[in-house]
């Protein structure tokens, strides 16, 4: 716990001090990556929730231990890209097509009694189509960018990433609004009482996505480019 939280402290800076409060945020479903920036009284009062009382949830959580996820205020940005990549975008190559997948299997055998299905299938196939070219713009321009740029003299060169960067916060806030929809869509994840073991599968799978995709954009948003914002 860190003594100078209160319910002005920034959503995100929670995460940042310790990575336990992402599982609350998701909890309660507050919006800590593309809304890192919101505080806890606000962020609380969009929910309906008391601000104080997830203050002290929050606050009765354990420290993780020094070097593992919660720790990464002490990397370098160049070293933080390398963690996101192998940690979050190898897992989205992966489960973006597996869950296309298991989605058309579920549409194909429920699509006629719940239609919904048809719409949460356009949304997905939204939100592929912004997050696949998304990871490439990242390994192939800003990140080696970043790391180039590290290896150097940083001073003002670190200005040549603020364009992609801002890029990359707009489809973040895109990529937000599609999870979103698909959490509406299905109910917060919800499998209906007839639903099969392949619809269980599946909203499992999109379930963990959201709670994936959230903590790579606030480690982003909030960690990653506030440290290269200082060097601008």
């Amino acid at each position: 716990m860190n003594s100078n939280w209160s319910t002005q402290t920034k959503v995100g800076e929670f995460v940042e001090d310790n990575i336990l409060c992402a599982q609350t945020f998701e909890d309660l479903s507050i919006d800590f990556c593309c809304g890192g920036e919101t505080s806890l009284e606000n962020a609380c009062l969009d929910t309906g929730l008391e601000p104080e009382d997830v203050l002290n949830r929050l606050r009765g959580l354990e420290n993780p231990k020094t070097g593992q996820e919660g720790d990464l205020n002490s990397v370098t940005p160049g070293q933080l890209t390398l963690q996101i990549e192998s940690e979050h975008h190898e897992y989205l190559k992966k489960a973006l097509p597996r869950i296309a997948e298991l989605l058309t299997k579920v549409l194909s055998a429920h699509g006629d009694r719940f239609p919904e299905l048809i719409v949460l299938e356009v949304k997905f196939a939204e939100l592929r189509e912004e997050l696949e070219p998304h990871l490439l713009k990242e390994e192939r321009v800003l990140f080696p960018l970043i790391r180039k740029l590290e290896s150097e003299e940083l001073g003002q060169n670190m200005k040549a990433v603020s364009g992609p960067i801002r890029v990359m916060l707009k489809e973040h806030d895109q990529a937000g609004d599609l999870l979103k929809n698909i959490r509406e869509i299905t109910a917060g994840f919800k499998v209906p009482e007839e639903g099969c073991q392949s619809f269980r599968l599946l909203y499992e799978e999109l379930k963990f996505l959201e709670k994936d995709t959230h903590l790579h954009i606030h480690k982003e948003n909030n960690i990653l480019f506030e440290k290269i914002k200082p060097v601008n």
